[in-house]
């Protein structure tokens, strides 16, 4: 879903920042991180675990994300962005929806001559800057990490200065043996207040609500299995055109929350299937 708060539509574009120059520390010192959370199928992502307790009271799920290095010769060393405002709504996200929505953010080409295919993104604090995995088409999770944030951390790309800009996308983060009608319809519920969570007062009346979650493939023809227990009980057809995070055209089986099948349906997707909202 592509969830931008800065104008007045839900699709909405936020620039979050542009590339400046920024040489990390000579001194490498670990982050910590930790595992990917199941179900975030439509776009990898990576995150690192919190590190400092939140009061009992604002207590949030464990949120984990494995962080995978890669071999690029063009290692990220321009700076990109601030970490400290990107964690603290994606913070906000992962806490009102109890960990079942995440925030991501899109990374967009802001030249002609930007590229998006090559992008590389680490996360960068006091220690050595630790690598993102990005899918394809510039999309990654923020990561939640405590003690980067303390230490007013930032986002670096393997881009010139001012080449990039991003949007904020909200995704599902449930496993994807896990879905049932039951599920969806809580999912659709948890997104909804994220957004109004992390949309200033004076957006509110302006800004579109999330209206449904959608079981999406890339071609026509694949198919949803309703079932109760090891009993098939319909097949669902993923034809309803949609576009994914990325603007690219899909076929899906769109969710309204307001569905009649009983709440115990599993939801079986297929091998290749990606989780929307929308």
């Amino acid at each position: 879903m592509r969830t931008w708060i800065a104008c007045a539509g839900w699709l909405c574009v936020v620039s979050l920042g542009q590339a400046q120059e920024h040489a990390p520390p000579a001194v490498p010192a670990p982050l910590h991180s930790a595992s990917v959370p199941p179900g975030m199928d439509a776009v990898p992502a990576t995150s690192a675990a919190p590190t400092v307790p939140a009061p009992a009271e604002d207590a949030l799920p464990s949120q984990t994300v494995t962080i995978t290095a890669n071999s690029d010769a063009k290692a990220p060393r321009i700076r990109f962005m601030a970490y400290r405002e990107s964690y603290l709504t994606a913070r906000k996200v992962w806490q009102v929806s109890s960990g079942s929505v995440v925030m991501a953010l899109r990374l967009i080409p802001a030249k002609l001559s930007a590229t998006i295919d090559d992008v590389r993104v680490a996360l960068q604090g006091n220690g050595a800057a630790v690598p993102i995995k990005v899918s394809a088409g510039g999309v990654f999770v923020v990561p939640l990490n405590d003690d980067v944030a303390a230490q007013d951390g930032t986002f670096l790309v393997n881009k010139g200065r001012g080449e990039l800009t991003a949007n904020i996308v909200l995704q599902p983060s449930v496993a994807r043996d896990a879905w049932n009608v039951t599920r969806v319809g809580q999912v659709l519920h948890d997104a909804r207040r994220a957004v109004r969570a992390i949309t200033p007062w004076y957006k509110r009346p302006f800004a579109s609500d999330v209206q449904s979650l959608a079981f999406c493939a890339t071609e026509r023809g694949s198919a949803l299995q309703l079932m109760d227990g090891e009993q098939m009980i319909a097949t669902l057809p993923m034809n309803e055109p949609a576009v994914n995070d990325i603007n690219q055209p899909v076929f899906c089986k769109i969710f309204d929350g307001e569905d009649k099948y009983p709440g115990h349906y599993r939801v079986v997707l297929p091998e290749q299937a990606t989780v929307l909202l929308l």
